[in-house]
């Protein structure tokens, strides 16, 4: 329900983007780079969608770590009791992704200055022959960055499945997610990177097709794409849960019913006390 519409926005909206803000350019046939002036149209345009993203993320989270407790201890569940729970966990998640992005930021804004402070000085001194300035930041800024937020993502893998579940808030969430995955760093390490390389190479690839082919003239493959980014969206969310649970047992931390953040139904509650 959150998750497809995600997907398939992220596939067609460069199409869709340059198709009514630069419909005049052509990627196949030009030869240098694209030199677009960006109005305020677009970049409210870029806002809202961004928004969207946000807000349907965190709700794809809500349901799906619910679902995924009530499956994982034998609980009954249903569409309604998901939808409920994004009404006790929003607020826990969207304090999350606002703290832990702010986070991500800030890192990449000051290395970004300190290496522009670094480059000058080296290129003062004379200490290496910079022909290219930019080439060479980006590429410091790419080689160093990357691991630096992988590393800050694998610590806070399970921020939001904490989030949902025990309804903590802002950095609580991170400090808590860093104590609980400090023993199966590798195996959220290796998730992260195997989804995340998956999902993005069929993102960015179906978007450089699309662009140069049209969206139009491939739409069966425009669902394919969404279904199978949709489903490996959704197996990552799930496994993230299972992980956030895992680590609890190792650290001796029952989840108990009351754990869950979430109105319980008649039927649920009839379901507990038999």
């Amino acid at each position: 329900m959150f998750l497809w519409p995600i997907i398939f926005s992220l596939i067609v909206y460069p199409s869709f983007y340059l198709a009514f803000f630069h419909p005049d350019y052509n990627f196949v046939t030009s030869t240098r780079q694209p030199q677009f002036s960006i109005s305020s149209f677009e970049i409210i345009v870029t806002m809202v969608c961004t928004l969207f993203f946000a807000l349907f993320f965190l709700c794809s989270i809500a349901t799906i770590t619910y679902s995924t407790v009530q499956a994982y201890n034998d609980r009954p569940m249903n569409l309604i009791s998901s939808i409920k729970s994004i009404r006790n966990s929003f607020f826990p998640l969207l304090s999350t992704f606002i703290v832990s992005h702010t986070i991500f930021i800030s890192v990449s804004i000051i290395f970004a200055l300190a290496l522009v402070v670094l480059l000058q000085i080296i290129k003062k001194l004379g200490l290496i022959e910079l022909q290219n300035d930019s080439n060479h930041f980006w590429f410091l800024f790419i080689l160093v960055i990357i691991p630096v937020l992988l590393w800050l993502q694998v610590n806070w893998s399970l921020a939001y499945a904490i989030a949902a579940v025990e309804s903590k808030w802002g950095f609580e969430t991170l400090r808590r997610s860093a104590y609980l995955v400090k023993g199966m760093r590798w195996v959220a390490f290796w998730t992260h990177l195997f989804y995340g390389l998956a999902l993005g190479a069929m993102v960015i690839g179906s978007n450089v097709v699309f662009v140069l082919l049209g969206v139009g003239k491939d739409d069966p493959q425009v669902m394919q794409c969404t279904v199978l980014g949709t489903l490996g969206m959704n197996q990552f969310l799930v496994l993230n849960v299972v992980l956030y649970m895992y680590c609890k047992d190792l650290e001796d931390e029952k989840l108990s019913f009351e754990d869950v953040s979430v109105p319980l139904d008649k039927e649920e509650k009839n379901h507990n006390i038999v």
